[in-house]
């Protein structure tokens, strides 16, 4: 197992202010509203060193990109800004290539170029608010930048997404790793959890073995002569292109992507696992097996019977 990095996921520093009123009975300063924050995971697999721009929705549009938040993921894929004056209202992130971004190829363990544009939306920024940034995030950020942008809309859009990959159990607000730091005990969302690190390792075998996927002029992303980056940044706009609005998929699309993505074996998937100490390993899994599910757990700090308890779980609810 390849030891990552210590996680810091939502690491936000909120800076804050007093004032006080002078000794001639005026009046105290206002209060400053309290902060806000958005922070979350940037996967397909895990996202290092790229920019993350969180951008306030004014008037139904994101605001100027040198007007956002900005941030850097680090190399546990994790971000997190602050909005200092307590913004509340909906927002748009963006991960960006930097001059030295990658990202983890699930098929082979290794970091690779990062050299596309992914978003999510996010319908209200709350007090802490958590946005994973993924392939299927991007398709929801796709189909709502049809329209103007609001809460609703943007609602709206998340859900036509996860009811277009319902049959691969698609569930937005679940991090793209396996979490036994936070949610060791909780055999559900491990089972969420491992289901969506299966879907994005497809993602990534599919951009490398399906005809299936094309770009926009209708080559495949897999053509000969296309580096492993590049077939997966035309995998991920194929996906997203498949949202002809926020309430509507093409069809023939929308199953030309699903046929792809099932058409893949999870037999050989470098699985990113969050350990109890907080730090992140790769364990290679045959995701289809569950004695290789079990030691994958297992290596990664479950005990024996609790790895069996869970994977018992999880073979039964991924897809």
């Amino acid at each position: 197992m390849n030891k990552i990095t210590g996680m810091t996921l939502a690491t936000v520093l909120v800076l804050s202010g007093c004032g006080g009123g002078g000794g001639d009975g005026s009046s105290p300063a206002a209060a400053l509203p309290a902060a806000t924050t958005v922070s979350g995971t940037a996967a397909k697999g895990i996202i290092k060193q790229a920019k993350v721009l969180v951008c306030r929705i004014v008037n139904g549009v994101p605001e100027p990109d040198a007007s956002c938040a900005s941030t850097t993921t680090g190399n546990d894929g994790s971000y997190g800004v602050a909005f200092a004056d307590g913004y509340t209202g909906p927002a748009m992130v963006k991960v960006m290539p930097g001059t030295a971004s990658t990202m983890a190829d699930e098929t082979t363990g290794t970091d690779i170029p990062y050299n596309m544009t992914m978003r999510a939306v996010v319908p209200a920024v709350s007090k802490t608010t958590t946005v994973y940034v993924t392939p299927f995030s991007e398709m929801a950020a796709s189909a709502v930048s049809t329209t103007t942008i609001d809460a609703t809309t943007i609602r709206q859009s998340i859900d036509t997404v996860q009811s277009v990959m319902s049959t691969l159990g698609v569930d937005m607000s679940v991090m793209p790793m396996v979490d036994l730091k936070d949610n060791g005990s909780d055999s559900g969302m491990l089972t969420k959890q491992s289901n969506m690190v299966k879907q994005l390792a497809r993602v990534a075998m599919a951009a490398k073995n399906s005809n299936l996927l094309k770009d926009a002029s209708g080559v495949a992303c897999n053509a000969a002569g296309a580096t492993t980056s590049q077939q997966i940044a035309c995998a991920v706009a194929a996906m997203a292109r498949v949202m002809n609005s926020y309430v509507t998929a093409d069809t023939a699309k929308s199953a030309n992507v699903l046929a792809a993505l099932n058409a893949q074996n999870a037999t050989s998937v470098n699985m990113p696992i969050l350990k109890a100490d907080g730090t992140i390993g790769m364990q290679l899994a045959d995701m289809t097996s569950s004695a290789s599910m079990q030691s994958a757990m297992q290596n990664a700090g479950m005990t024996v019977t609790a790895a069996a308890n869970t994977v018992n779980v999880m073979m039964g609810g991924m897809r």
